[in-house]
């Protein structure tokens, strides 16, 4: 439990950072397609898509735990933030969107807004449209 705990503070750490500028591209942020149904834990992580060419990024959160407020981040390859949004009461579900300029690596950050753990996962899903 500790573990996860510290995870969750660097993840809430990391974030706070990034949206103040402080910080760069996470390395580590797992890999996803489009359209393809993604589970993750509180406090929340990075994950990158590929896009081949321009068109709207929309990120729709498909699940998310009673209790967790939460902000869904895109962000491109020059470290440009595209959108940002924060649910505004627990447990509700959004979607983000974003126009992706070019073809290439656009990064998604969900995030617990209180840096909470939660004994349930949240879920979702990135379309593209051209």
């Amino acid at each position: 439990m500790f573990c996860r705990r510290f995870v969750g503070l660097i993840v809430c750490i990391f974030f706070l950072l990034s949206t103040h500028g402080l910080a760069s591209l996470p390395s580590d942020a797992q890999t996803i397609g489009l359209d393809q149904m993604v589970e993750g834990w509180a406090p929340g992580a990075y994950y990158k898509v590929q896009v081949p060419s321009p068109g709207t990024l929309s990120v729709i959160l498909d699940q998310v735990p009673d209790d967790m407020l939460t902000r869904i981040s895109i962000i491109d390859e020059a470290d440009v933030w595209l959108a940002e949004q924060d649910t505004s009461t627990p447990g509700q579900l959004i979607a983000v969107e974003a126009q992706a300029d070019a073809p290439g690596w656009y990064y998604i950050g969900i995030l617990d807004l209180e840096g909470k753990t939660h004994e349930t996962n949240y879920a979702f899903h990135v379309n593209w449209e051209q």
